[in-house]
């Protein structure tokens, strides 16, 4: 067994450093030298592109940290199993960066779609694994996460199958992700009406 605070310790440090990379490729070009107000305008404009899988990149790891840390106690302990899955969990949170930089600049060609899609699908599949193999005490809230994993896989495949179609819109489908919390809390809602009615 693995004391699961210093699992927790972990986490909370690869996704600080995760969601700070993120916005490291947010940049003016190098040797970038405006003579106007204009021309920093415009070029402030251009990054509005990498803006946008900045801002859903870091609500994403947000929503994932807030799931993953909600009402677990710092000192139980874990299975070899969990630690596994908690090492891949972490492994796709460094990847973000790169996916959401791929996004940022590639987002008109669908491969950059499907590798960022790739990422969010696999985190929630390893979410959803962490909450099947999760101690005890905290079974009951795997639950409240239902919705969050529900919603990444479908918008991953959303965006997945628009990238065939019309690549630079396939992105908006990670809009959806936006619904996951809502759904968590209705889905655990039903299930808690379901409990007392039995």
């Amino acid at each position: 067994m693995y004391p699961r605070h210093r699992l927790d310790g972990l986490a909370d440090a690869i996704y600080g450093v995760a969601m700070t990379l993120l916005v490291l490729e947010i940049r003016l070009p190098e040797g970038f030298r405006p003579h106007t107000d204009q021309d920093l305008v415009n070029a402030l404009q251009a990054l509005g592109p990498k803006f946008w899988p900045y801002v859903l990149s870091f609500m994403v790891l947000g929503g994932r940290w807030r799931a993953i840390v909600k009402d677990r106690p710092a000192h139980a302990e874990v299975s070899r199993a969990y630690v596994t899955w908690w090492l891949f969990h972490l492994l796709l949170i460094t990847l973000i960066p790169f996916s959401s930089m791929l996004m940022g600049d590639y987002a008109s060609l669908a491969p950059a779609v499907w590798v960022y899609a790739a990422n969010l699908a696999g985190l929630s599949i390893a979410g959803w694994r962490l909450a099947v193999l999760a101690p005890e005490e905290e079974r009951e809230k795997v639950g409240e996460n239902r919705g969050n994993v529900i919603v990444l896989l479908a918008s991953a495949a959303l965006a997945v199958a628009l990238s065939f179609r019309h690549t630079p819109y396939a992105s908006l489908a990670f809009v959806l992700n936006a619904f996951g919390q809502p759904l968590s809390r209705w889905l655990d809602g039903r299930r808690k009406t379901v409990a007392t009615a039995a």
